[in-house]
């Protein structure tokens, strides 16, 4: 993805994915649940494509855009940019950097500042040679409506289903399977999320009959906007289950953690320094032990109720953005 973001009152131009074949909203308002502010233009490719159409669409429309400030989180889309035609280039990190690889020293190179959601990752752009002050540490936002979580706090149900978001993106659905199987007290599971091009969801449901778990655990596949929130507000915990590898400890940048700690919600999750780093509440289990996570969801549901956690929203992270570049000098390429 690359977004172009800009100053207050300046047009923000933003063009999507090139490789989504599908799973998502035809517009991008269904996907935020309200209107699109002001000063905000989408390009909106002309019909679904895929790879390499996708991303010759994709080049095409991103040459055509003119605003001030680039943010790439693609190493590829930083290292093709002329340099002359932004005034800023950011490269936002969610996979670690690797010097040895042309196309990452092409972005850590011409990028005027390096965005990272996860402290492992910070870590490693400095290992890789970048100076402190074109770095910054920014854990991503809440996307969810804050006076919806309110309303969720004030009346929870005490047995609705857990719902799990994009687990199978990251290797925690095997271990929720293990848990349900294991398991018969635990509530249904709902696992919404987007899988690109619908490669594993026909694995995952094989996995889910194999098991005998068809009348427990439920694909719900992917919501957005509205119809996500009124998701969660049919749930009564939100779990977001991690392997305990190398990357996520430290380098895992989890959007959904963020979303659950604002949601009103109580989150179970894996004790993770990447968890923790993140702050809040959640119930935490050891990782990867299935006997442990059905005892956190147990707990969860038998916890006192919390208000929702005033995360920092998608504004508030753009606002933090915008601050440090506007006192980063222009470095040359």
């Amino acid at each position: 993805m690359a977004v172009g973001l800009a100053d207050a009152g300046t047009t923000v131009a933003l063009v999507a994915d090139a490789g989504r074949p599908d799973g998502g909203p035809v517009a991008l308002a269904d996907w935020l649940g309200r209107p699109l502010p002001d000063g905000l233009s989408v390009h909106v490719p002309p019909a679904v494509s895929r790879p390499p159409l996708a991303g010759l669409r994709f080049r095409f429309a991103l040459r055509r855009q003119r605003a001030p400030i680039l943010l790439c989180r693609d190493p590829r889309v930083a290292a093709a940019q002329p340099r002359r035609r932004w005034r800023h280039l950011v490269m936002e990190w969610h996979v670690r950097p690797d010097p040895s690889l042309p196309i990452h020293r092409a972005a850590l190179r011409r990028a005027d500042l390096h965005v990272t959601p996860a402290p492992g990752l910070w870590d490693d752009l400095r290992v890789a040679g970048l100076p402190a002050h074109r770095l910054l540490l920014l854990p991503n936002a809440c996307g969810l409506d804050r006076s919806r979580a309110r309303q969720r706090h004030a009346a929870a149900p005490e047995n609705g289903p857990v719902l799990a978001m994009g687990l199978h993106r990251r290797g925690g659905l095997d271990l929720a399977l293990r848990a349900w199987a294991d398991h018969d007290d635990l509530p249904p599971l709902w696992i919404a999320g987007r899988d690109q091009g619908g490669v594993r969801v026909g694995g995952w449901q094989e996995r889910i009959d194999a098991r005998g778990l068809g009348a427990r655990v439920r694909l719900v596949g992917p919501v957005w906007g509205h119809a996500r929130e009124d998701l969660i507000d049919r749930c009564a915990v939100w779990l977001a289950a991690y392997p305990a590898d190398d990357d996520t400890r430290t380098r895992l940048c989890p959007l959904q953690v963020a979303d659950a700690l604002g949601s009103g919600r109580p989150l179970v999750a894996p004790d993770l320094p990447s968890i923790r780093a993140l702050g809040g509440q959640p119930t935490l289990y050891g990782a990867d032990s299935p006997d442990a996570l059905a005892a956190a969801i147990r707990r969860a549901r038998l916890a006192p109720i919390t208000p929702p956690d005033t995360r920092p929203r998608w504004a508030d992270r753009a606002r933090t953005l915008l601050d440090a570049l506007a006192s980063l000098p222009v470095e040359a390429a």
